[in-house]
């Protein structure tokens, strides 16, 4: 049924159960498992560069690579520079993403942050999972 699924990570726990249940679902369809990073461009602040904050994708991205090869699952990685939303929705129409599992903020600061899950969830052209 999914032959390419897309998990987007930004390295915090709240994306771990995302990343086991997108690995999961990966290895039961036989699909590539796609792991994404993005360097969100509006909150960056100025001054900083954006080489600065790789090293923090490359490193979540590796994450769940390893996680993967454990599972015996493929994965390609990708660190991406955008708006978050944004960037997941471009990156799974250009690879012919059947999947989208994201992870909710929970706690405090899905009051203080805009909801990407949610923005993912209402404007992907493909099924999204949300997982808390």
């Amino acid at each position: 049924m999914y032959d390419t699924i897309l998990v987007p990570t930004d390295g915090r726990p709240n994306t771990e159960r995302a990343i086991s249940e997108a690995i999961d679902l990966a290895d039961v369809h036989g699909a590539t498992l796609h792991a994404l990073y993005v360097i969100n461009s509006a909150e960056i602040a100025p001054g900083v560069d954006f080489d600065d904050l790789e090293p923090i994708g490359e490193t979540a991205v590796a994450y769940v690579a390893e996680q993967a090869a454990e599972a015996g699952v493929g994965v390609e990685t990708s660190v991406q520079h955008g708006l978050r939303h944004q960037a997941i929705l471009d990156y799974a129409e250009a690879h012919g993403v059947d999947l989208i599992v994201v992870g909710r903020t929970r706690g405090l600061d899905r009051f203080f942050r805009k909801s990407v899950s949610k923005q993912v969830a209402e404007e992907a052209s493909v099924p999204v999972l949300v997982v808390e």
